[in-house]
């Protein structure tokens, strides 16, 4: 079956708030439109075409407009400069002088001690104003955009450090120490260069946008709990942030200002948060919803939860009896039978028996086909995982996060292939359902434990739990992340290693690399503004962590915060180590690597490949590798570097996402190694270099279909992505697979966006392409799918050549910029699938499907599974209804 893709051009606005520049609407760039976090690619071309390939970012890149591959030197179109940008402050909007901390400007601060003399001037050039005023201002109306481009940066000041003078206004230092009084009679002591870092009261858009330092005082008034502000400046507006807590103050911050409450309102005091604070399509103050299948967003509550300690693990030769229960007589659950996957090892099980070997993988080796064959271990593995809100600051800034076991990432599932593994999810957040995938994982005849609300179950809600259970069929590196809304990229993730054969040996297993992009913000409160057509659009990230791990802020100065992860295994010359590296960003395209050193590639996703060298590691969202690094270099300390490439997805410290790998013996200081040479790109490893070890071919066809993909705004001016003009949604409360289980049928709320795959053992294609010059991840549920081809330009059929000997296999592949991805996996499976792009904004937007595989034979594989299903809905159910909880009911919606 073939299924056939266009990706078309989309038409939005965005208005980029204190650069005075759009964001591209149509694709096109220059004379005052940016690319710069465009669905079209970050990079405006000498023609003034915005994209993400090298003919954009490359020569006649338009820095103004854009990333640029080749920026040193270039004069500064943001108030940046210096470290791995080079952009250079002279001749800048924002002042001639580079900072310490990597800013333009032409204060004191900015062109004196630490000012960086190959990126500018570093004489003082104009005197910084800081402006407050005291004139009375109107009620305080809440901003329809906040400044994308001055979300506060604890290490320097924003990018725009003057404002114009008004009348009735009196400048710092002259109001320090004065008293301000708001309406309410609360007066706060104005504080003038200081900044009272931490304390942050817990708001989604904490950080708005206010002219003065007056107007985010009279915010703060209007708080019940706030008592301090800082205020940055900025033109025309400056980030305001509200605080619960007086912190210890950085001093001698010029462009900062703040105000210390010294008495509370006399008059009118609030009581409650005030309305102002809370989006005005939303129908209550506890949830943000959204309209596609992955996207009902609820922001968390401020209340950490109590966490447990680090996972425990236990072995044993048995495995525990279905954990499923049974309430209701009449209900699916009476009439289920036992689940006859093959995923149970009874009491009397026998390790390996009839497969003529013995533990670990009972004969099997690297060349041993895993579709074919699985070790029987007859042991499982148990886990416990509890999902809580806790204060995190990975980078050194306190947020809320979202986290597993109070980890961040979480503990790790380990198993040996073959293995049953047991995954016990219990729900203590307040104001969340939750659910665990297990990505990657094949779920052989097991869908109903593949873990996605609306499609597989429920989502499993607060102070509920639910127990997954499978077997390990696949070898390799993964990850278990939630699939409620956008809660993996607030922390609810971990690594997963499955011990197996592979197809080269190595001395140490140095463990897994988790990579993943970063804000201060929560990817939830940024939703709205994502999907947002008028006044939104794409996010660009702060920053990105290795392992939970980064700093904030250059190297050097003297208010970095955080602190960079460090491998605790020691190289010791001559050996070679083993890492398991992840991409778990929500956005994010990384190369990664150590400097000076190689890595050989025996692994990608879950399947075992023929060994190859490269020197850079190409790792699109939701992919996995295996490297071995041979440690052959001096005895000295190196980085190892996780490389954004900003052409696809912003990132504000692209090139600062760093770890350290230190020899024995060697100096254990902070690493002056170089980086390599690369051009930037978002790319996947050469497809000639994915050679699985095991060969495996695929069939011609069998039948052809024909889908078209777009992105578009909707009628409500929100982003969504379509197929055959529409966009996937679902509904939490009436999954897939239980009305499957339920009547034979299946959802219709976006209308014909079911692939409906009656037969087993069929083979399916399927064909993607775009014309937008900018990549996306593909991730498959239930499956691995083969690479026929991927390449630029158009997909023709009968001329583009497609691979059918040995294709790359993997679960997650890149479409390529302006390009087209053919994919097939054959109908082995039965069951409820999803198909999507794993930018998590995309797929929250509607960049999905659902597979429903050999229909007839869905219920013969789940069996009393129902119960549990039932139970979970069931709570699910009686949670919405006691908290008021909703999910919007649309129709299906088309593209107009």
């Amino acid at each position: 079956m073939l299924f056939k893709y266009a990706l078309a051009v989309t038409s939005c606005l965005v208005v980029v708030t204190g650069l005075e520049t759009e964001l591209s609407h149509d694709g096109t760039c220059g004379n005052g439109v940016s690319c710069m976090g465009s669905m079209f690619g970050g990079c405006c071309s000498a023609s003034g075409k915005c994209g993400a390939t090298l003919d954009h970012c490359g020569r006649g890149c338009q820095p103004d407009y854009g990333y640029c591959q080749d920026r040193k030197g270039m004069r500064s179109p943001d108030g940046t400069c210096g470290g791995g940008l080079g952009y250079t402050c002279k001749g800048s909007d924002y002042g001639n002088c580079c900072s310490q901390y990597q800013y333009c400007g032409g204060s004191n601060e900015h062109c004196g001690v630490g000012c960086l003399s190959g990126f500018g001037d570093c004489s003082p050039t104009i005197k910084l104003r800081n402006l407050l005023s005291y004139s009375r201002t109107s009620p305080r109306s809440t901003p329809t955009t906040f400044p994308t481009l001055r979300e506060r940066r604890d290490d320097a000041p924003p990018v725009n450090v003057s404002s114009p003078a008004t009348t009735g206004t009196l400048e710092c230092p002259e109001a320090n120490n004065t008293i301000f009084t708001t309406d309410c009679g609360a007066k706060f002591r104005i504080e003038c260069g200081l900044d009272r870092r931490n304390g942050d009261i817990w708001y989604s858009g904490n950080g708005f946008g206010e002219l003065t330092l007056q107007d985010c005082i009279s915010a703060c008034s209007q708080w019940p709990s706030c008592v301090n502000v800082n205020w940055f400046v900025a033109f025309p507006k400056g980030p305001c942030y509200i605080k619960d807590t007086v912190m210890d103050a950085t001093f001698d911050l010029p462009y900062v200002q703040g105000g210390v409450m010294v008495q509370n309102c006399t008059r009118n005091a609030p009581v409650a948060t005030p309305s102002w604070a809370f989006p005005t399509t939303v129908a209550s103050s506890t949830t943000v919803t959204a309209t596609t299948t992955l996207a009902t967003t609820t922001p968390a509550t401020t209340t950490p939860a109590t966490t447990t300690p680090a996972t425990m693990t236990t072995i044993t030769p048995i495995t525990e009896a279905n954990s499923s229960t049974s309430t209701n007589s009449g209900s699916l659950c009476a009439s289920g039978s036992p689940k006859p996957t093959g995923n149970e090892q009874h009491e009397r099980c026998v390790p390996c028996e009839g497969q003529g070997g013995t533990l670990p993988y009972c004969g099997a080796d690297a060349f041993t086909n895993p579709y074919e064959f699985t070790p029987r271990t007859c042991r499982t593995v148990y886990y416990n995982f509890e999902i809580t809100n806790i204060t995190a600051s990975p980078d050194g800034r306190e947020r809320i996060a979202l986290v597993v076991n109070g980890q961040l990432p979480g503990p790790p599932i380990e198993a040996s292939w073959g293995d049953t593994i047991m995954v016990t999810v219990a729900n203590r957040l307040q104001d969340n359902g939750t659910s665990i995938h297990f990505h990657g994982m094949r779920q052989m005849n097991n869908s109903d434990h593949d873990g996605v609300p609306s499609l597989t179950q429920c989502p499993i809600a607060p102070g509920d739990s639910m127990t997954y259970k499978f077997v390990a069929s696949n070898v390799g590196t993964s990850w278990y992340h939630s699939h409620y809304a956008l809660q993996a990229w607030e922390g609810v993730y971990g690594p997963m290693i499955i011990h197996g054969p592979t197809s080269k040996h190595y001395d140490v297993d140095a463990g897994t690399i988790m990579l993943q992009d970063w804000s201060k913000r929560t990817v939830s409160s940024m939703y709205n503004e994502a999907q947002d057509a008028a006044t939104g659009g794409p996010r660009i990230m702060e920053n990105g962590l290795i392992n939970g791990m980064n700093t904030w802020g250059p190297d050097g100065t003297n208010n970095q915060t955080g602190q960079r992860f460090e491998l605790s295994t020691k190289f010791e010359p001559g050996k070679t180590y083993l890492f398991r590296i992840v991409n778990a960003a929500i956005q994010s395209t990384y190369k990664f690597f150590i400097d000076g050193h190689t890595m050989e590639v025996i692994n990608m996703d879950f399947t075992n490949i023929k060994p190859y060298k490269t020197k850079i590691l190409n790792i699109n969202d939701g992919q996995r590798y295996m490297v071995i690094v041979r440690a052959d270099q001096p005895v000295r300390d190196y980085w190892m570097r996780a490389d954004n490439q900003n052409a696809c997805a912003g990132t504000r410290q692209s090139d600062d996402i760093k770890g350290i790998v230190r020899y024995a013996g060697s100096p254990g200081v902070m690493p002056t190694t170089t980086k390599y040479n690369y051009t930037s790109e978002c790319v996947d490893e050469p497809l000639a270099s994915l050679i699985p070890l095991v060969p495996l071919n695929p069939t011609d066809t069998d039948e052809t279909f024909t889908e078209d993909i777009t992105i578009a705004a909707n009628n409500k001016r929100l982003f969504k992505w379509y197929l055959s003009g529409t966009s996937f949604y679902a509904e939490l409360q009436d999954p897939t697979l239980m009305r499957v289980l339920a009547n034979g049928s299946e959802p219709t709320l976006s209308g014909d966006l079911t692939l409906d795959l009656p037969d087993l053992h069929q083979w399916v294609y399927v064909v993607i392409e775009s014309r937008i010059p900018l990549p996306h991840p593909i991730h498959i549920h239930g499956h691995d799918f083969f690479i026929l081809a991927a390449g630029t330009g158009v997909y023709t059929p009968g001329l583009t050549k497609l691979n059918l000997n040995n294709p790359p296999r993997r679960d997650t592949a890149n479409m390529p910029a302006a390009g087209y991805l053919v994919v097939a996996f054959e109908t082995d499976n039965p069951g409820a699938w999803l198909m999507h792009c794993h930018i998590g904004w995309h797929s929250e937007m509607g960049f999905a499907l659902q597979i429903l595989e050999a229909k007839s034979t869905i219920k013969e594989t789940v069996g009393d599974g129902v119960c549990t299903l039932e139970q979970v809905c069931g709570k699910w159910g009686e949670w919405t209804k006691r908290t008021g909880f909703y999910q919007p009911q649309v129709q299906p919606e088309s593209k107009k």
